[in-house]
């Protein structure tokens, strides 16, 4: 929305520095206080989707690889070492001897042996088992195709010596390993449908004190084998109703840092903002698995019938797009939808027995509330209504997850989706037919066989294949994309240093600290920063 990007940057540039509190160490006792959306939290690694869980995993659990916080380059880990071999297929990592759980116990390879094993079963239905099908036989076995998990190439050498096999190799291996599917679960929650707050046992630099649904508690963990370099002792998360609320937090000083909400009009220190490009896409995405949206021909035909020009448009989005995945160096973007063409979405409804819209059901569009959305459809419901297409609006209400909503029936949904680690293949791999993240049900052959192509292959033949899969995916139109992304914080990475911008708006919480408090335009300061 550049009018609102626009607006903050007019903020950021007419603000005052405020001064630093003369003489003032910052408190090295008080807690970190994180203030977000009013959201549920799923513990399980394994079953969770949600960026802000994913943030607070950073926390909690810790696995191979973890983020450079400002590059996002792989940092070794519980690897305290790797190597591989000349072909790059096979993986021997070496976990410290040092990694302990919460409760005091070490973590062996055996650990992610068992834990990736369970990832990979079935009935586990884990949402991002579909990464591991780089690995030796875990698609396969994932699929039910093996019913032994000694086929899947993860295997303990002894307690430290973890090796994997992959079937091609894999340069972007280590990123992979930074994502919290990866990490290892304990043992007493392996098999558990719901975890509760208080029976979970990490390996991160911080533990779960407390959980309900206005707030969480993080403290340090003392068995963290780096606990000497997690500086903050404790982190609060606070799960917020309003806007108003988060902004007087963070006004008055009782809150850190905002994630995702804040009245940027009422805000007294406007240079707290931190906007940065996301790796990140919001789009429309049909239900794919059933009729008639299951013909390729009927969603590309309503979507050439819509003037993507009136939506895609800078006043909305802050960067408009008609593909999937943000264009990057090395990677060429197939081309999307861009422009209406209504003798061709006639032509292709002819062809798929709908001629000029002919029993075509009412489209059930499912999705939060939102006056962008609401004008969107009101765009696309004038441009339907010439083949007789009616659109049914669900709201869902704050509060409740989506999917839920979605099962009980829908046509078309909004999302937004966030890479998870700097590859084209964080976008793409979800949409193959036996993807747990394939929501929409889409099943392409063509499809499949160009991703499963691209495990082989490296470098720029790759980069190509994936763009081809890509193309396939937006000719089908089993998405229609409006925008790349961008993330929203409000932050003082001078007073929270260890805090950067970067791309997947992941900000492990083990290098944040505590930096020189200031005091903020219209606050009194006397002596002493009051929280």
């Amino acid at each position: 929305m550049n009018r609102l990007y626009a607006m903050l940057a007019a903020l950021v540039l007419s603000a005052s520095t405020p001064a630093l509190l003369s003489g003032q160490d910052a408190d090295k006792s008080r807690e970190l206080v994180v203030g977000m959306g009013k959201y549920e939290v799923e513990l399980n690694p394994y079953k969770s989707i949600y960026a802000h869980e994913m943030q607070v995993f950073t926390g909690l659990y810790e696995g191979l690889f973890s983020y450079d916080p400002a590059s996002l380059s792989p940092v070794r880990a519980l690897a305290e070492a790797f190597e591989k071999t000349a072909d790059g297929k096979t993986w021997t990592f070496t976990i410290r001897s040092s990694a302990r759980w919460s409760d005091g116990t070490r973590v062996t390879a055996v650990d992610f042996v068992e834990s990736w094993r369970y990832l990979l079963a079935p009935e586990t239905a884990a949402e991002y088992a579909v990464f591991f099908d780089i690995i030796k036989g875990a698609k396969a076995y994932r699929a039910g195709r093996s019913k032994d998990p000694a086929t899947v190439g993860i295997r303990a050498v002894d307690d430290s010596t973890l090796v994997v096999e992959l079937d091609s190799p894999a340069a972007y291996f280590t990123r992979l390993l930074c994502h919290s599917a990866f990490v290892p679960v304990h043992s007493s929650l392996r098999g558990v449908r719901t975890w509760k707050p208080e029976a979970v046992i990490g390996n991160g630099p911080y533990t779960l004190s407390s959980m309900d649904e206005s707030a969480m508690l993080m403290t340090k963990s003392e068995t963290y084998w780096d606990a000497a370099n997690v500086a903050i002792p404790a982190i609060r998360i606070l799960f917020l109703e309003t806007e108003e609320e988060a902004t007087s937090g963070y006004n008055e000083g009782s809150i850190d840092w905002l994630t995702d909400m804040a009245d940027i009009d009422a805000l007294l220190y406007p240079e707290a903002i931190q906007l940065s490009p996301m790796f990140a896409t919001g789009y429309y995405f049909w239900n794919a698995s059933r009729l008639p949206w299951k013909d390729a021909r009927v969603r590309r035909a309503l979507s050439l019938l819509i003037p993507w020009d009136r939506i895609r448009v800078e006043e909305n989005y802050y960067a408009p797009t008609s593909v999937l995945v943000l264009p990057f160096a090395g990677y060429k973007s197939p081309k999307g939808i861009d422009k209406s063409d209504e003798a061709e979405a006639l032509r292709l409804l002819a062809a798929a027995r709908h001629p000029e819209g002919k029993n075509l059901p009412p489209v059930r569009f499912v999705s939060y509330a939102s006056d962008i959305n609401d004008a969107n459809i009101a765009i696309i419901a004038e441009a339907w209504a010439k083949v007789g297409v009616k659109i049914e609006k669900i709201i869902v209400p704050d509060g409740t997850p989506i999917r839920d909503i979605r099962q009980q029936g829908y046509s078309l949904s909004y999302t937004s989706w966030i890479g998870d680690f700097a590859d084209p293949a964080a976008f793409l791999l979800m949409w193959t037919s036996d993807s747990g993240l394939n929501e929409g049900g889409y099943k392409s052959r063509e499809y499949d066989k160009l991703v499963a192509a691209s495990m082989e292959q490296d470098g720029a033949e790759r980069l190509a294949t994936l763009a081809q899969a890509e193309g396939k995916l937006l000719s089908d139109a089993a998405l229609m994309p409006l925008n790349h992304s961008i993330a929203f914080n409000v932050i003082d990475p001078e007073v929270i240093p260890g805090w950067y911008n970067n791309p997947l708006d992941i900000h492990p919480f083990k290098v944040l600290g505590f930096g020189s408090p200031k005091a903020r335009p219209y606050v009194a300061a006397t002596g002493e920063l009051q929280r």
